[in-house]
């Protein structure tokens, strides 16, 4: 009798990090990962915002959030400056060459994706997808 224990998550980490590696690889070319190009996206869809509310949005913690800004605007991607509203606070922005990549951000996604669910039929996806918006939920 085997003491093993079913646990049918566990492979969960593995998709994630095969996930990573295929995002890494999509976004290298523009000297990003998988860490960096979701906080651009974000910029992208909703605007300049405060640095607390693309914390917000993203769910990631306060610091990593802003080591990721930092590297952000090192790479000229990102425009940091004072928030009005609240002294201790920044306000970030795309700047015109962050503004430039997006669309290929975008594509580079859609490519990434469709990488990581090419094991699947049709069927399979849309189940799949359903299947994690249920869990997030």
């Amino acid at each position: 009798m085997s003491n093993s224990v079913n646990d049918p998550l566990k492979d969960l980490a593995a998709l994630s990090r095969r996930y990573t590696q295929i995002l890494d690889q999509t976004f290298s070319r523009y000297g990003l990962s998988s860490s960096l190009y979701y906080y651009l996206i974000k910029l992208h869809d909703f605007g300049d915002l405060p640095q607390e509310r693309l914390v917000q949005l993203t769910g990631v913690n306060p610091s990593n959030v802003t080591r990721a800004v930092a590297q952000l605007v090192q790479l000229g991607f990102v425009l940091k400056r004072p928030n009005p509203d609240d002294r201790r606070g920044f306000v970030l922005a795309l700047t015109d060459s962050g503004t430039a990549i997006c669309p290929a951000l975008l594509d580079g996604l859609a490519f990434a994706q469709k990488q990581f669910l090419a094991p699947l039929t049709a069927k399979e996806r849309a189940q799949f997808e359903s299947i994690l918006q249920k869990l997030a939920e």
